[in-house]
């Protein structure tokens, strides 16, 4: 009686055994290499070339105008361009030449009282930066129907010259905007900056912020379909 317990001991072990080994391999067997492949890369994160819109290595070229207002100057108008070089989809390297036509109240109403010429009525101001620009936000949303646009958010610094009668010449430049991408080589641009320098006028001398706001047109070169 002991001896047929014994076999059947070892008769239920051998067969609990070779189970475990069935549904170990079982796995194994189902996995498809080539599904497994792309789980691993998905998991990974999309490469460069299977965004929608790739900027890496390429030159962006913007035309802007909006609207520009300082702490001695009065608001007015402001037209300009821009060139990017995007290192990677993330960083870039920007030079921007904008232009306006400026007046001053500031120093009309101190022409008026102490009987002196400061400015001509209006004075032409230039401004020349170069920038770092860092895009952090990659995004898209849903516009009409199934159309889904896709943008980026970024932020600027950088340095340059702001040219005019009454500015000392260097300047510090920090912004903020969005792009919107219209297609793979197209986008609509807004930014918000903010220059900061030194003026004076007579005796009235003191750092001042420049605030503008352009709307542009991106095209991104070489172009893509």
């Amino acid at each position: 009686m002991r001896r047929l317990l014994v076999v059947a001991l070892l008769l239920l072990a051998r067969t609990a055994t070779a189970d475990d080994a069935a549904l170990g391999a079982a796995p194994a067997a189902c996995v498809d290499p080539v599904e497994k492949a792309k789980l691993i890369a998905e998991k990974r994160g999309r490469r460069e070339d299977e965004r929608d819109f790739v900027k890496t290595a390429r030159h962006e070229l913007t035309v802007m105008g909006g609207y520009y207002v300082s702490d001695l100057l009065d608001g007015t108008y402001v037209v300009g361009a821009a060139y990017t070089y995007h290192l990677t989809e993330d960083a870039g390297i920007e030079a921007s030449f904008n232009y306006s036509n400026v007046r001053s109240s500031v120093a009309a109403r101190l022409e008026h009282d102490r009987g002196v010429t400061i400015l001509p009525k209006e004075d032409r101001v230039y401004l020349v930066f170069t920038d770092l620009v860092w895009s952090p936000v990659h995004g898209k949303m849903r516009m009409f129907a199934d159309s889904i646009v896709h943008f980026d958010i970024f932020g600027l610094a950088g340095v340059g010259i702001i040219d005019n009668a009454t500015s000392f010449g260097a300047a510090g430049q920090f912004g903020i905007g969005t792009k919107i991408f219209l297609s793979k080589s197209w986008a609509l641009r807004l930014d918000v900056r903010d220059q900061l320098y030194r003026q004076q006028i007579l005796d009235v001398r003191q750092y001042v912020n420049d605030f503008s706001l352009t709307l542009g047109v991106s095209v991104f070169l070489p172009t893509r379909l």
